[in-house]
This record gives C-alpha cells, sequence and structure tokens, in this order.
C-alpha cells in the first residue's frame, strides 16, 4: 500500500516507539531529532554538575555555591531527561516542559555569548534545533493523532 512500509514500525516516517503511551501513534523518526538533541543537553547537564562537584573539593569558601548549583543541574539534567523520554513516547505534557527548558536555555546563551562565543552558540544551536523539531510537521501530527487517541 502507498506510504507503507514492510517493516513492522508502520507507516514510512515513523521509528515506531516500543510501546505506546496507550494512545497507539507511532513516534515519528523527526523526533529523533528532539530526543537526541534533549540527551546530549543532559549529558552537558551532568557533565556540568560533576565539575563543580569536583571544583568544589579545592574551592574554600565557594564549596557550598558549587555544590548548590551542582544539585540544581543535576535536577536540570532529570527533568531534561524526563522530557526527552515523554517526548519520545509522545506524552502531552512533555513538549511544553522541554519547550519552557530551552527558553531558558536561548536566555542563557545570549548572556554568555560574549563572554564564551562557542558556548555561547553552542546552546543556541541546540535549543533552536529542539524547537524546531517539536514544530516539524509529522512530530505535530503524531502529537494531533495522540491527543485525538
Amino acid at each position: 500500500m502507498p506510504g507503507e512500509s514492510s517493516e513492522p514500525g508502520g507507516p514510512e516516517g515513523t521509528a515506531g516507539s516500543a510501546e505506546p503511551a496507550g494512545h497507539g501513534v507511532d513516534t515519528p523518526r523527526a523526533m529523533l531529532l528532539v530526543v537526541v538533541v534533549l540527551g546530549i543537553q543532559v549529558l552537558a547537564l551532568l557533565g556540568s554538575a560533576l565539575s563543580f562537584i569536583i571544583t568544589a573539593f579545592s574551592a574554600g569558601p565557594l564549596a557550598g555555591s558549587l555544590l548548590g548549583l551542582a544539585v540544581m543541574f543535576l535536577i536540570f539534567a532529570a527533568g531534561v531527561a524526563a522530557a526527552a523520554r515523554g517526548s519520545w513516547k509522545l506524552h502531552r505534557w512533555a513538549r511544553p516542559a522541554a519547550i519552557a527548558f530551552e527558553l531558558l536555555v536561548i536566555v542563557f546563551a545570549f548572556s554568555v555569548i560574549a563572554g564564551s562565543l562557542w558556548l555561547g552558540l553552542a546552546c543556541l544551536v541546540t535549543a533552536i534545533a529542539v524547537l524546531l523539531g517539536y514544530f516539524l510537521p509529522p512530530v505535530v501530527d503524531a502529537y494531533n493523532r495522540a491527543l485525538e487517541g
């Protein structure tokens, strides 16, 4: 049949989540952009938290602040990881949560771009990639079908 593949994943353009979240809608391959970039951001947050913890050992009076930042980054990492998993399963709450985080990343990017061009650009590019990924036609269509189901 046109538009279908012989793969068990379903129609072309879908990766087919292993267990759709009760809505029976396959996750589109385009969602990989969102999930992979969110995963990269989780790794960056975890790496930053680890560097704060390591630096805290020799920071003297700043150790408490660094450990507080590490905890905050670990909490953000958990939230972004949950949003990535929720996005793959097309959960309604995941998209606004990830978009809100990406807006914070954009603000951060503009605040550091003058001092660290590459860090600012990396943050800006990843945030824009996630935002664009959520609004790709196959992703929007999958979310709409998941809402109807």
